[in-house]
């Protein structure tokens, strides 16, 4: 994939010298109190609030992506992510509106029953539940995701590309009949295929209309989605309406200055390319992940740490930049997900 890069973190430079100057003199107290609170935690995951016999049952994702949270709910922050057909292990729950403590893949969070087929029995009948309109063949009929994300594709099946994503609640068109299962869709961040079965054609979802995720892009029932980059704090934070999802520390352009050309310019941008895997950038040397790019006029974007051939984080990835955005690769990869073509960002002291 030929894609321009601009801001990578750089691994010199006096910040990070500083950085390293301040961890020196802490590394061996902060590794004793590392090493303790990783016992801690790992005691604390293999220890469940369930007992060993309810720990014993789970079941499998049924959604393409489903976000853990902190605690049982949608306004909870987001902790992880699993994905179709993985097996999650049930430590708690149901909880509010059924939610369920699960593990997976050294993940731990809460889960919306929904999205779990408990051990073939099914995790409850909400996704897809909404029959496709009379008379709707051929297209032209609104629905909306019943799903956290919606992966878009570039053609009937999975083994098609994903082209961008759509969040819980998006709306869009439906502009034709279905193949092996996908719909061909139209909606403000372009055109594509989706599977029918997580979709509903009655309106948005109950749980988007009350505090989930709005569409990919902006303008669910929570409001517009966008992006929110603070300079002076360094932090990015994901909007819904006038709510904050999630915010972020971030690495920003080294140059201070309003407008400069590595700069973390202010203004109004708008997503104009998205790339997940890991590539190359000339501009830092190094490789990124999760790109998202908003300035086009300084290949301005969000993106991991700078990593190396592996995907392994370098030593001062996490340095200032020529002008981008870098997190730390748990953060990017959400700001990836959050992100979709077109959608507002913007950059401000």
């Amino acid at each position: 994939m030929d894609v321009s890069y601009g801001g990578v973190a750089m691994a010199g430079g006096s910040a990070t010298l500083d950085r390293a100057a301040r961890m020196s003199g802490s590394w061996r107290r902060s590794s004793c109190v590392l090493a303790l609170a990783l016992i801690a935690s790992l005691l604390s995951f293999a220890l469940p609030s369930a007992s060993p016999a309810e720990a014993a049952w789970g079941g499998t994702v049924t959604t393409e992506m489903a976000t853990l949270r902190s605690e049982p709910g949608w306004w909870a922050e987001v902790v992880g992510s699993v994905y179709m057909g993985q097996w999650v292990e049930v430590a708690a729950g149901p909880a509010g509106d059924n939610w369920y403590q699960v593990a997976s893949g050294g993940q731990f969070g809460w889960l919306w029953g929904e999205y779990i087929d408990f051990d073939g029995g099914g995790g409850g009948g909400t996704v897809g539940a909404a029959a496709v309109p009379s008379g709707a063949g051929g297209g032209g009929y609104s629905a909306w995701v019943d799903t956290d994300v919606l992966n878009v594709r570039s053609g009937a099946g999975t083994d098609a590309s994903v082209v961008n994503q759509i969040w819980q609640g998006g709306q869009m068109t439906v502009v034709g009949d279905a193949v092996s299962g996908f719909l061909p869709i139209r909606w403000e961040g372009g055109s594509g295929w989706v599977s029918a079965q997580y979709l509903r054609y009655d309106g948005p979802p109950a749980a988007s209309a009350s505090g989930g995720s709005g569409g990919g892009g902006g303008g669910g029932p929570s409001g517009e989605r966008w992006i929110d980059v603070n300079r002076s704090s360094q932090t990015v934070t994901l909007m819904e309406g006038g709510s904050a999802v999630a915010s972020y520390w971030g690495a920003f352009g080294y140059d201070d200055s309003d407008y400069g050309f590595y700069a973390t310019a202010i203004g109004t941008y708008y997503v104009y390319s998205k790339a997940q895997d890991l590539n190359w950038t000339e501009w830092g040397q190094a490789y990124i992940t999760d790109w998202v790019g908003f300035d086009p006029e300084r290949a301005n974007g969000f993106h991991s740490y700078s990593r190396d051939a592996n995907g392994n984080v370098i030593a001062g990835g996490d340095a200032p930049t020529g002008g981008c955005v870098a997190t730390e690769p748990g953060a990017a990869a959400h700001i990836f997900a959050f992100a979709a073509m077109g959608m507002r960002v913007e950059v401000h002291r």
